[in-house]
């Protein structure tokens, strides 16, 4: 971890994220859904910083009208050259635009890695998953008990990213929906078996979403 993406700057970021949302007018929920994520992974995102989820405040500064650097580290991406020995800096703010909701589904492919996040007995909770997609549904594993199990709390988000090392392009993948635990025969049977006291949930999505992040680069 870097001196200037130390877990004290990442109040920082999130004031200067408040006061660019003053400054346009927009309020902490239609910047979420902008950035094609919620509230409360919103939040999550500004309280843990740039090494919890990059892509993710990638958006978020193309909500703002702001360069990565700008949103991160309150400078513009030219004066941050000079960190950046392997290439040209970004030319301007990222551009966000729309994934379909096919091409949502043809990103995440058979299988990865993903989030879930959701409230729990105690509050939000966000955890990473492995995931695996069966007939437009996503399947992890999770013990009985645990954080991602079904239960009250209402619908789960499922989010997936991908974006290359210097954040230049990249993209992002929403799905909102309820939980419920797989009890076919037959699917279970086709499954990898679960850790001990573990078991297969699925999110089946009622929303699918997604944003492709793009940043000019000077020649």
């Amino acid at each position: 971890m870097t001196t200037e993406h130390a877990p004290a700057t990442t109040t920082v970021i999130a004031r200067r994220f408040a006061d660019r949302l003053a400054d346009l007018g927009l309020g902490e929920a239609q910047a979420a859904a902008r950035a094609g994520m919620s509230t409360t992974y919103l939040r999550r995102v500004l309280e843990l910083g740039p090494d919890f989820d990059p892509p993710a405040l990638l958006r978020l500064a193309a909500v703002l009208g702001l360069e990565y650097e700008e949103l991160v580290a309150g400078r513009p991406a030219e004066r941050a050259a000079a960190a950046r020995p392997d290439g040209p800096a970004p030319a301007g703010p990222p551009v966000l635009g729309e994934l379909g909701v096919a091409e949502c589904w043809q990103r995440l492919g058979a299988h990865g890695l993903g989030r879930i996040a959701r409230t729990g007995p105690d509050g939000p909770v966000v955890r990473p998953v492995g995931y695996l997609v069966h007939e437009h549904t996503v399947l992890y594993r999770t013990a009985g008990d645990g954080a991602l199990a079904p239960g009250p709390g209402g619908d789960a988000a499922f989010e997936v990213d991908r974006a290359d090392r210097d954040l230049r392009e990249g993209w992002s993948v929403l799905m909102i929906g309820p939980l419920e635990y797989v009890t076919e025969p037959a699917l279970l049977a086709e499954l990898p078996a679960p850790p001990a006291h573990g078991r297969w949930v699925r999110l089946t999505p009622t929303t699918v979403t997604g944003r492709s992040i793009r940043t000019a680069r000077r020649e």
